[in-house]
């Protein structure tokens, strides 16, 4: 048993002994030191490895020797949105005066449209890792990057995504401090408009949950030793009374394409957000605070990252909990997933565009919530079990006179209590 017990220490003991005998921590085994002359001559041979090197370049050297880290990734730019480079015919090994084939053509504009985009990521690399260095301050960068961006604009203008952001900002006459925000609030409402049926539903099916809330804690207690036949008489609750367990997963389902639209929605017009202004950003603030105030609507703004990040709770509050059992453990997770969603937009310096839009949409969630589910359930009578398992309906104090809550029947059916106030039992079909 004690050398069963050693055998993951023993294994990692050899990983780490060959890792250091072979040299890895240095690179791997006959490959020359990184070096800006062997990435160039690599582009000849291999574009992909190329831009790899350029980027292991500037990894290396980040910390110890910035100039050179910059240099990397101007070059890693230059070379990827050179059509003549990496998106020529000959970096994919293409036979020159050839006529390409209509799948050929396609993938050397995929290429090509591939090699734009990832100079724009290094080159937008280098304004927030590497502002201070010359090559950042060099005409040489300005020209690049407005000609990178310029390109990808005109490459996205076609798209449909592209074309309703841009409607709405022109519908307004693009003013910066107005134009911009009101175009995403716009989409926010649209969104909000078009999903409502639908929530309202979800919204029917919480309160129902809510309801039944009492009837889950019974059984829970009840059966609090088998947890099998927990699990299978808490179905056959939410079968008798009608109401559907995976109801509230339906948000859920519905945001993530949300998602991903207004993530390309706002990445294909990133290039004119940064003629936009909100609030505080793209003030003065933003010129004594770069690091933490974004310059323009294109840019990361810490403040609205922290307002998102209290909009999200507030929506995760006014969520009921379906099981009270699981409450704190709900609370403990919304906690867990606000804090890592705030790490992972720090860390990726995400365009505050896109915690506008969804501090603006958590908001108009937020007022849903309350009024459709947090009011009308605040609202209802109060189911209260007592120690025997007897439901007791609380009714409304009027005047000075108290009267006792007043008990209701319930049903002795394997941990199923049937209140007034919550969903009563679908009534079985007469057989013919």
């Amino acid at each position: 048993m004690r050398f069963a017990a050693r055998i993951p220490a023993l294994i990692l003991l050899l990983v780490l002994s060959a890792v250091l005998l072979s040299g890895c921590n240095r690179g791997p085994a006959g490959v020359p030191p990184l070096t800006l002359d062997h990435a160039k001559a690599l582009q000849a041979v291999d574009p992909e490895g190329a831009l790899n090197e350029y980027q292991a370049i500037s990894n290396h050297y980040s910390g110890s020797n910035q100039e050179l880290a910059a240099t990397a990734l101007f070059d890693l730019a230059q070379y990827a949105a050179d059509p003549n480079g990496y998106g020529s015919g000959a970096s994919m090994h293409l036979e020159p005066g050839v006529p390409l084939t209509a799948g050929a053509r396609k993938e050397l504009s995929d290429r090509r449209a591939s090699g734009l985009q990832q100079a724009q990521q290094a080159l937008t690399n280098l304004q927030q890792h590497f502002g201070n260095t010359s090559v950042v301050k060099s005409p040489q960068f300005t020209e690049l990057f407005n000609q990178v961006n310029d390109r990808l604009d005109q490459e996205n203008s076609h798209l449909f995504t592209y074309k309703l952001i841009d409607a709405l900002v022109a519908m307004t006459g693009r003013k910066p401090a107005f134009s911009y925000w009101f175009a995403l609030l716009a989409i926010a409402v649209l969104i909000k408009v078009v999903t409502f049926p639908t929530m309202l539903k979800t919204y029917k099916s919480q309160r129902e949950m809510q309801k039944m809330a009492p009837i889950i804690k019974q059984i829970q207690a009840k059966y609090k030793d088998d947890p099998q036949e927990q699990m299978k008489k808490v179905q056959e609750a939410y079968k008798e009374h009608g109401v559907n367990m995976f109801a509230t997963c339906l948000p859920s389902l519905i945001q993530l394409p949300i998602f991903w639209f207004m993530i390309d929605l706002i990445e294909v017009y990133r290039l004119h957000f940064t003629h936009g202004t909100f609030l505080w950003i793209g003030s003065s603030l933003a010129k004594q605070y770069p690091a933490y105030i974004g310059a323009n609507l294109g840019s990361f703004d810490m403040p609205i990252l922290v307002l998102y990040a209290l909009s999200m709770m507030l929506t995760m509050k006014l969520t009921p909990v379906s099981d009270p059992a699981m409450a704190q453990q709900q609370k403990t997770m919304s906690y867990m997933m606000t804090f890592f969603i705030m790490y992972y937009f720090i860390v990726s310096r995400w365009a505050s565009a896109f915690l506008v839009y969804y501090l603006i949409q958590n908001l108009l969630s937020a007022v849903q919530q309350y009024y459709f589910i947090y009011l009308p359930s605040k609202n209802s009578a109060a189911v209260t079990i007592s120690s025997d398992g007897a439901a007791a309906l609380a009714r409304p104090v009027s005047g000075s006179a108290a009267t006792s809550p007043r008990p209701v029947k319930t049903t002795n059916v394997s941990s199923t209590v049937t209140p007034v106030d919550v969903p009563r039992p679908r009534p079985k079909k007469k057989k013919r």
